[in-house]
Parts: C-alpha cells; sequence; structure tokens
C-alpha cells in the first residue's frame, strides 16, 4: 500500500516549530506494516490542496496533520473537499460539542468556530478530546484521507484511540506484519558494517539491510516478513560486531548505562572538564538514575580539578590538563570522593580555540576507574564542531562505563 503524509503548517517551514509527527506516525504505521513512500511540509494555503491533488494521484493511504482549526489560515477540510468533489456539510452536533467545551472552560464562544462543524459529505468523524477540531477520515474509491489536527497534543491521541482502530479494520485484509531490529553501533563505520554483515544477513533470506550514519556511530537495520528470520540476522551481526553494539533498538547510551548499573547495583560518579556536565545531565535525563548517580564534578578549571578532585598541581602543569595522566587523576579523585563503584572522567579541547604545539583541537583524553583497582585511560581526536564534539566525548565516556559494567 503507498502511504504518503503531508505536514501542513507555515511555522514548520520557517523553523521555528519542530515537525515531530513524521517520525510519530510513520513508526505507529509500520506497527501495522505500513511503510511512508513520501513525506512533504507544506505552508498555509494553496499549497494544501496542491500537496494533496498530488498525493491523490499516487497513494492509496494519505494522511495530512494541521490546517482543521477555526481561523482563516485553516483550510486543510475546504481543501480535501474539493480535491475530492465532496461538498461540506454542516454538523449541528459537532457544534454543539464544541459550545461545551468552550462553557466547561467559561469561554464565550465566537462565530469562527463554525467552519471546525463542517464536515466532507460522506466522512467518518475522529472525536477530539484534548481540543476543538474534531478529525476526519474521507474515501475516494482506491484511497483514504485521514485528517489530523496540527497540535502534537491532539494528534498522537486521536491517531491511538480513533483512526488507527478504524485502519486495522478498514485494511484487516491488506496488512501484513513487517518485523525490524535496528542495532546501535558506537566506534565502526558503516561501511565496515556493511563489509561485515550484509552479503551474510541477506543470504538468509529476504532481509532488507539498512544505515543511518552519524557522528561516530551507525544504526545497523534489519528488516524482514518474518520475526525469526530478523532475529537470526541479528543474531549473525552480533556475532560479526561484538561489543560495538552497544543497544537495540531506540534504547540510547544513558538509558544503557543506567539499566546495567542498577541491575549490577553498581554506583557511578564522573568528572568532567571539556564536556561541562553533559555525562552527569544525559545520565540524569534517565528515571531511575537517582539508585545508581549521587556525585558529578565539573572541573572546567585546572585549580577546581586540584581543589575538587585532588589533581596536583605540579601534574597539571607538567602535563597539561589534557592528558592521560591527569584524567587518570580526574578518575581516581572522583571515585575517591564519591565512593562509588566506577568513576569516569574527560578532559580535552573542545576549539575552536585551544589548541597547542602536539595537541590539537578535538584531543580528548577519558578514564574509568573502578573500586577493584582497575582503571583504562583512551585517547580519541574528536575534531568536529563544538557542541558535536561534546555530544561524542560524553557518548564516548559513557560507552567506557558501559563496558567496565559488563
Amino acid at each position: 500500500m503507498r502511504v504518503e503524509i503531508i505536514n501542513t503548517g507555515t511555522e514548520l517551514l520557517l523553523g521555528r516549530v519542530t515537525n515531530t509527527h513524521l517520525g510519530f506516525l510513520a513508526q505507529s504505521l509500520f506497527g501495522l506494516g505500513l511503510r511512508v513512500e513520501r513525506q512533504v511540509t507544506v505552508p498555509d494555503g494553496a499549497a494544501i490542496g496542491e500537496a494533496f491533488a498530488a498525493a491523490l494521484s499516487r497513494a492509496e493511504l494519505i494522511v495530512v496533520t494541521g490546517g482543521l482549526g477555526p481561523t482563516s489560515d485553516d483550510i486543510t477540510r475546504d481543501a480535501v473537499a474539493a480535491a475530492l468533489g465532496r461538498k461540506l456539510i454542516f454538523h449541528q452536533e459537532i457544534l454543539d460539542g464544541i459550545a461545551a467545551k468552550f462553557a466547561e472552560r467559561q469561554i464565550a464562544m465566537n462565530d469562527l468556530q463554525r467552519p471546525q462543524a463542517m464536515v466532507p459529505e460522506g466522512g467518518v468523524v475522529l472525536e477530539n478530546a484534548n481540543g476543538t477540531a474534531p478529525g476526519l477520515i474521507v474515501e475516494n474509491g482506491t484511497t483514504v484521507a485521514v485528517l489530523l489536527p496540527g497540535p502534537p497534543g491532539e494528534v498522537r491521541p486521536m491517531w491511538n484511540d480513533e483512526a488507527l482502530p478504524w485502519l486495522r479494520k478498514r485494511f484487516a485484509d491488506r496488512l501484513a506484519p513487517v518485523h525490524e531490529v535496528t542495532l546501535r553501533i558506537l566506534g565502526m563505520g558503516e561501511t565496515r558494517v556493511q563489509i561485515l554483515v550484509e552479503d551474510e544477513a541477506k543470504a538468509l533470506g529476504p532481509v532488507e539491510v539498512g544505515y543511518c550514519a552519524r557522528p561516530g556511530e551507525v544504526d545497523l537495520r534489519l528488516i524482514g516478513p518474518e520475526e525469526n528470520l530478523v532475529r537470526k540476522a541479528a543474531a549473525l551481526a552480533r556475532a560479526k560486531l561484538g561489543d560495538v553494539i552497544y543497544a537495540e533498538g531506540t534504547e540510547t547510551m544513558e538509558q544503557v548505562v543506567v539499566r546495567l548499573a542498577r541491575a549490577a547495583g553498581k554506583t557511578v560518579a564522573t568528572a568532567e572538564s571539556c564536556t561541562g556536565g553533559l555525562v552527569a545531565s544525559r545520565i540524569t535525563n534517565v528515571s531511575g538514575s537517582s539508585e545508581m548517580f549521587r556525585y558529578g564534578w565539573v572541573t572546567y578549571a585546572d585549580e577546581a580539578k586540584t581543589a575538587e578532585l585532588g589533581v596536583p598541581a605540579e601534574l597539571l602543569e607538567k602535563h597539561g590538563a589534557v592528558s592521560a595522566e591527569v584524567a587518570r587523576a580526574m578518575a581516581e579523585g572522583a571515585l575517591r570522593g564519591s565512593g562509588a563503584d566506577l568513576a569516569v572522567a574527560v578532559t580535552g579541547i573542545a576549539g575552536p580555540t585551544g589548541a597547542t604545539p602536539g595537541k590539537p583541537v578535538g584531543l580528548v583524553y577519558f578514564a574509568v576507574a573502578g573500586a577493584d583497582g582497575r582503571i583504562e585511560v583512551v585517547e580519541r581526536n574528536l575534531s568536529a564542531e563544538r557542541e558535536i564534539f561534546k555530544y561524542r566525548a560524553s557518548q564516548i565516556a559513557l560507552d567506557l562505563v558501559r563496558r567496565a559494567l559488563v
């Protein structure tokens, strides 16, 4: 089945609002065995009708978000009705429902709300429990159009509670399950992953292999019609790639670290310089992190490293703040000061300034110290824009903790 999504709203194209609808809808449709073939974002106005007419010539399912409200730029229902050759029919019960919501909020309703009660002839009305604009489903022979409001807080419950059940029933004889496993990889490029995995995975059967590369990382995507087949391909990939795979699905590195630490009953401390607290921030973004995270230091200045972590001033003078020796001392100081089972330290040159002879921008040292006396020090060069550098450094620091926990 050919599926297209049209997201409407000038604010999306101005870059002032992030379009989150595509990811949500595409993942939900994938759960039905449907894959989005095309997505477009258009501004309010005539472009909505043009985009819908174009999609109507290609797709069997069209999902449109936005443009169902009461103001002059909300013309989605009009544009769709015109493209389908349908009259708009006034539904008093819809307007009465809107009036009841206004009364409940003790707000006077105005005449601008009336267009929200107009429904293309033969259309199905989707209840909006979180707003005033109802959603709509309109069929036209071989094509089904699902019209949803724009606000995410209205789209998601309406889609889950109203549209999805309708689609499951309407296309019950055409929905075939599709199975997917995504393996998240750190420290290996996509071409190397392909060389190691792709041919053997495809030899197992009809497995689609795909890649999504990010700085220092790649997601390996395996899709197929049978769950056992996809799981066999995933097992093969795990055997080939080993511990560079840090997660499956959408689990983040920080979620993995928190999960592993809690399961092992271990605590973790952080000592950061160039990442400015990002490692600790990411850990504490995860629910349940309070069970495994107690202490974190941001020791940006040399004197902070000495005062807070006990890094000897002479060590800083001899080797510099960005050095294996200082990273080691930071981790040991954090371990000592926190009483944690593991402590990770990171110190580097985020740039674009700060380079010195022999120490370029992007140079970073990591250290992980354990209460059992083991310590690992790692050097990397992550030359990149400052924010990307910080994220990559935090990712490597967390991965070192993950490996230590494993």
